[in-house]
C-alpha cells in the first residue's frame, strides 16, 4: 500500500464563518472517528466507506485535490463539486474556491460531522495552501471586514522540524489584551485553545473572533454576562 504523508489537524471556529475541522497534509484518509488511522475523522453512519484525498498537480494549472475510494491510485477520481455518498449517513462535496490556492473545502451532509463541524478544510502546508476568509468568491470561509475586498489569510508552514500556523490581516488582529498587529503565528496544532480578534477594534465593523482548538468542539468566549 502507498505510504501516506503525515497530517495534523485542529478545530477552527469563526464568528461569521462558522466552524470547520482544519486538516493539514497532501494525502489524507477519511474514515470513522473511531478509526485511529483516519486523517479526517467523521462521526455518523459511514458504513465501510473510506475515501482518500490526494493533492495532485494539474496540467490545467495549479494543484488539485482528487477523491478516490479505498483502492487508492488505481481507483478513478470521483471529482469535485458533486456530492459523494457515504454509507447511509449522508455524503461529502469537495470544492476549491480559488485557483490561486490549493486549499479545499469539504462540505458534509446528512448526519455526518467533524467533531461538531459541518466543514473540513484540506490545507497543504506552505504558501500555496492558503485559506482565505472574506466575502469574495475565492474565499474558503465568510468574514466581513471594513470593505468587500478585506480578507484574512491563514497558512501552515513547515518550520524548524514542526508546523507553524500564520494569520495575516491588513485590518489588524490581536489576542485578548494584546496589541493590534497584522500578523500572528503559533504552533500547529495548538497546544491549547487560542482566541484571536480580527479587525481594528476602533472601526465601525462588527467585532469578530477566530478560535483555534487542538481538538473537540471549540467555543468562543463572549466574556462576562
Amino acid at each position: 500500500m502507498e505510504s501516506r504523508s503525515h497530517s495534523s489537524r485542529a478545530q477552527l471556529a469563526l464568528d461569521e464563518g462558522g466552524e470547520a475541522m482544519l486538516v493539514v497534509g497532501t494525502n489524507l484518509r477519511l474514515g470513522h472517528a473511531t478509526d485511529a488511522g483516519a486523517d479526517i475523522p467523521l462521526w455518523g453512519d459511514l458504513g465501510e466507506h473510506v475515501l482518500e484525498f490526494t493533492l495532485e498537480e494539474s496540467f490545467h494549472g495549479g494543484a488539485r485535490w482528487c477523491i478516490r475510494g479505498p483502492g487508492g491510485p488505481g481507483d478513478p477520481d470521483l471529482g469535485q463539486d458533486a456530492e459523494v455518498p457515504i454509507g447511509s449517513g449522508g455524503g461529502v462535496r469537495l470544492t476549491q474556491p480559488g485557483t490561486a490556492s490549493a486549499a479545499g473545502v469539504l462540505e458534509l451532509s446528512g448526519s455526518l460531522d467533524a467533531e461538531g463541524a459541518r466543514r473540513v478544510l484540506l490545507v497543504p502546508p506552505g504558501a500555496g495552501g492558503s485559506v482565505r476568509m472574506g466575502c469574495t468568491p475565492d474565499c474558503h470561509l465568510l468574514w466581513k471586514g471594513m470593505t468587500p475586498e478585506s480578507h484574512v489569510e491563514l497558512t501552515v508552514e513547515e518550520e524548524e522540524g514542526g508546523l507553524t500556523l500564520h494569520l495575516r490581516c491588513a485590518e489588524g488582529l490581536r489576542v485578548p489584551g494584546g496589541e493590534l498587529e497584522t500578523h500572528w503565528a503559533g504552533p500547529f496544532p495548538p497546544c491549547e485553545r487560542v482566541e484571536i480578534h480580527l479587525g481594528d477594534p476602533d472601526s465601525t465593523a462588527s467585532p469578530c473572533a477566530l478560535c483555534l482548538s487542538p481538538g473537540s468542539h471549540p467555543t468562543i468566549d463572549s466574556g462576562p454576562a
